[in-house]
């Protein structure tokens, strides 16, 4: 078996992506995720009957700026664990120092057109949906010591002065050190969007309203990883017999072997969601409610991945160089010198591959939310679920929002969003995340200004939590984010 000790300097570079834009707009305005204060475009794509807000015309866009947090820290290869130690000779656990980042995409996240026309309300719009990425490269020379303990049988084939037909079991044993080379790089995206269209009427004194959205979904990814470079090193190798032969001889050691350990691998699914939804808005006085649905049509999902690995074997391939030995058949004895030279390790590749091509079956779903005002206060709730029927879709959201109305009106509020899909046993995520923060608007004439301070727990987690549990430190963060909206309307 080969025990390993490895010092490594290394040069690995990983950024892990991510976008929550439902989150961004519920603090543009908390009409975006609260359905019972949608009005007008805002939050139009959540509950269509809010189109009956709009007036004979308005136009809206939304962006965030982008948030980074930098972590200094380390990772582990346990070859222990990750290959089944019975098959190679990997016995032990790589430390490789890495710089992570965990980057908020900012962007544009919402833009969109409404009007009003004889009593109904309608809607185009696009939305920007959870993003999920990772991208990393590593470079790195480690130097290795290692030893290298296997059972052999010399033949004629090894040594020439053993006659055809007969062989010597023997066990190598030998301790030599080297240098290894490790190439990986790597990238995977999960993103989502949301193309929508909506109309509104009144009916009965409640505000109703229908819709369809098109959701486009997809993960891609690819990734290499490769111990290669030359293994090279040179010592003393131990020969011994291990039945009534003697070995007197003395080994001297040469290595010079090609790639260690490979993993190749690549994915790509995709597919649309077309999702019908609706909207009730009822507004009193004092109270508002709201309550939304949806459901889409079951898809097909096309793609394909393949992953391919290949590691070594137990026994590596050698070749004696016997310019001094001596076999002695009659009293089954070797004396001399040679060199035992190990050229190539025996690898074993593991290939799993699938074309993917099936169906995606339906979703459907409800948001609830209510909305009190009492004097300058207001406070809302809202909360909802969707999933399929078979479990591999769900997604949940909620949150609380509270205001205080005045010349400039303040919002605060904090809200919960997780969404997950998953693909014959490939999982296709968001992160589960809470975000807080607060904003206000005013107004310019025909336009309104909106502006908001936000932060999550995705990236307070990566500035003040992470660094402790992976035995890190930040060595850069931005924790709050402005986002900003603006909306003309006449």
């Amino acid at each position: 078996m080969i025990l390993l000790q490895v010092n490594v300097e290394a040069d690995v570079d990983a950024i892990l992506k991510y976008s929550y834009p439902g989150s961004n707009l519920f603090f543009i305005d908390p009409g975006f995720a609260n359905p019972s204060i949608s009005r007008g475009l805002i939050g139009f794509s959540l509950n269509p009957a809010s189109l009956l807000d709009t007036d004979r015309f308005e136009a809206m866009f939304t962006i965030s700026p982008q948030m980074t947090t930098e972590i200094a820290t380390q990772f582990s290869i346990p070859f222990d664990s990750l290959i089944d130690n019975t098959q190679t000779p990997f016995l032990d656990t790589i430390w490789i120092p890495t710089d992570l980042g965990i980057q908020q995409i900012g962007g544009l996240d919402f833009i969109g057109f409404a009007f009003n026309l004889r009593g109904w309300g309608f809607g185009l719009g696009f939305q920007k949906g959870d993003y999920l990425g990772l991208d990393f490269t590593a470079q790195s020379s480690p130097y290795a010591y290692y030893g290298l303990d296997f059972a052999y049988t010399f033949t004629h084939a090894d040594i020439n002065e053993i006659p055809i037909g007969d062989s010597i079991p023997v066990q190598i044993q030998f301790d030599a050190e080297g240098d290894l080379a490790f190439n990986g790089e790597g990238e995977g995206h999960f993103t989502t969007n949301y193309f929508v269209i909506a109309a509104a009427r009144g009916l009965l004194g409640i505000d109703c309203g229908i819709g369809l959205q098109i959701i486009p979904v997809s993960l891609k990814g690819d990734f290499t990883g490769l111990f290669d470079g030359q293994v090279s090193g040179g010592g003393q190798a131990y020969v011994e017999a291990i039945d009534d032969w003697v070995i007197d001889a003395t080994f001297d050691l040469e290595i010079d072997a090609d790639s260690i350990l490979s993993c190749l691998g690549d994915i790509d699914l995709s597919f649309a969601l077309s999702t019908f939804y609706w909207g009730l808005k009822k507004e009193w006085h004092h109270v508002s409610l709201g309550l939304c649905g949806e459901f889409s049509l079951p898809t097909f999902v096309q793609g394909d991945y393949e992953l391919l690995v290949s590691i070594p074997m137990t026994t590596p391939a050698i070749r004696i160089d016997d310019d001094n030995l001596i076999v002695d058949t009659l009293n089954k004895i070797v004396t001399g010198h040679a060199t035992v030279v190990v050229y190539d390790f025996q690898k074993r590749d593991s290939v799993y591959q699938d074309v993917i091509n099936t169906l995606f079956l339906g979703t459907g779903g409800a948001t609830a939310g209510m909305d009190f005002r009492v004097w300058r206060f207001e406070t809302g709730l809202f909360g909802g679920a969707s999933m399929s029927s078979d479990a591999k879709y769900l997604k949940l959201r909620a949150g609380l929002n509270l205001g205080f109305r005045t010349f400039i009106p303040l919002r605060a509020g904090v809200i919960f969003h997780f969404q997950y899909f998953e693909i014959k046993g490939i999982p296709m995520s968001a992160l589960p995340s809470i975000s807080f923060g607060g904003g206000t608007d005013f107004s310019i004439g025909n336009f309104d200004i909106f502006t908001t301070l936000t932060g999550n727990t995705t990236q307070g987690a990566a500035s003040f939590i992470i660094p402790g549990i992976v035995g890190g430190k930040t060595k850069y963060s931005t924790v709050l984010s402005l986002g900003m909206g603006l909306r003309y309307r006449f």
